[in-house]
C-alpha cells in the first residue's frame, strides 16, 4: 500500500502546476507516495503540462465536468488506497522533506486524524490560516468590510485567526485550511470525505468540524510549505457569490451563529 497519496484538484492551473509537481518530486524521499491529479475540465493547457512531466508516480483523472473542489478530491479518495491522504492545493511549494516528517508524526500520534503545517508566503511570512469555527459576523468582516473599517475589528480578526497561539506550538484547529490536509485514511474514509454540496469554499470548515467530532485536527509548527494564495474569492464577483452560497449552506447545516 502507498504510504501517502497526494491528491491535487486542478482547474486552469497550467501556469503553476509544473513547478508544484516538481517541488513534490524533488523534496519527497524515503517514503512511498503517489500524486493523483483530478482535473476539473480545465480549458487551458493544464493537462498537457502535467502529461509532459516524466514521472512514474503521477496519475491523472481527467473529468469532462466540474463538480467542484470536494467532489474532485472524493473521486481520488474512492479510487486509490493509501495509509494517508494529503489534500494538496495546486499553488503550494514544498522546500523540504515535510511529507516524511508528517508521516512519522502521524505514526507516533494515532489519536490525531489530520495535521496541517505552517503555511507561509514566498517571502517567509506566516499565513494565518488556522481559524475558529466561523460566525456570520467573522465572514462578513473578512469578505465585505473595507480596510479602513475592518481595522476597528482587528482584535476580533486576530482571535478568529488564532494569532494568540503565536503559531509556534501544536494546537487543535477548529477550522483548518483545505490547502494542505494530511489525513489518516481511516478517519477520512469514516467521514466519507468532503461534503460535495459545497462546490467551493467552506468545505474545509465543514470537514474540519466533522473531523474534530471523531478525532483531532492539529497544527504542526515545526515545518512549513509555501502558498502562492491568489485569494480569488476576493477578486471575482462570481467567486464571491459562490462563497456566499457555501456560507449559507454551512450555517444551515451547523446553525446560524451570528457572533
Amino acid at each position: 500500500m502507498i504510504n501517502v497519496l497526494i491528491s491535487i484538484v486542478t482547474y486552469n492551473n497550467a501556469s503553476i502546476i509544473k513547478e508544484t509537481i516538481e517541488s513534490i518530486i524533488s523534496h519527497t524521499n524515503r517514503i512511498s507516495y503517489r500524486i493523483v491529479i483530478f482535473d476539473n475540465n480545465s480549458t487551458d493547457e493544464t493537462l498537457k503540462v502535467i502529461r509532459s512531466i516524466q514521472s512514474p508516480d503521477i496519475s491523472i483523472i481527467a473529468s469532462n465536468v466540474n463538480h467542484g473542489f470536494g467532489y474532485g478530491h472524493n473521486q481520488v479518495i474512492k479510487q486509490y488506497q493509501a495509509k494517508y491522504y494529503l489534500i494538496y492545493n495546486p499553488d503550494l511549494r514544498i522546500k523540504n522533506n515535510i511529507l516524511k516528517e508528517l508521516f512519522n508524526y502521524m505514526e507516533s500520534n494515532p489519536n490525531i486524524g489530520m495535521v496541517t503545517p505552517k503555511i507561509i508566503y514566498t517571502d517567509g511570512d506566516i499565513q494565518y490560516l488556522c481559524k475558529q469555527n466561523p460566525t456570520v459576523f467573522d465572514l462578513f468582516v473578512r469578505r465585505f468590510l473595507p480596510k479602513i473599517i475592518k481595522r476597528h475589528f482587528q482584535d476580533r480578526e486576530d482571535w478568529f485567526q488564532m494569532k494568540h497561539t503565536g503559531y509556534s506550538q501544536e494546537f487543535i484547529i477548529p477550522y483548518a485550511t483545505g490547502c494542505f490536509m494530511f489525513y489518516r485514511s481511516e478517519v477520512l474514509k469514516k467521514l466519507e470525505g468532503f461534503d460535495e454540496k459545497f462546490f467551493l469554499h467552506m468545505e474545509d470548515a465543514d470537514l474540519s468540524r466533522r473531523t474534530n467530532e471523531i478525532s483531532k485536527c492539529v497544527f504542526y509548527p515545526h515545518n512549513s510549505v509555501e502558498h502562492l494564495w491568489a485569494r480569488g474569492s476576493h477578486k471575482s464577483l462570481k467567486q464571491t457569490l459562490i462563497t456566499i452560497k457555501s456560507a449559507c449552506y454551512y450555517f444551515n447545516k451547523w446553525g446560524w451563529k451570528f457572533y
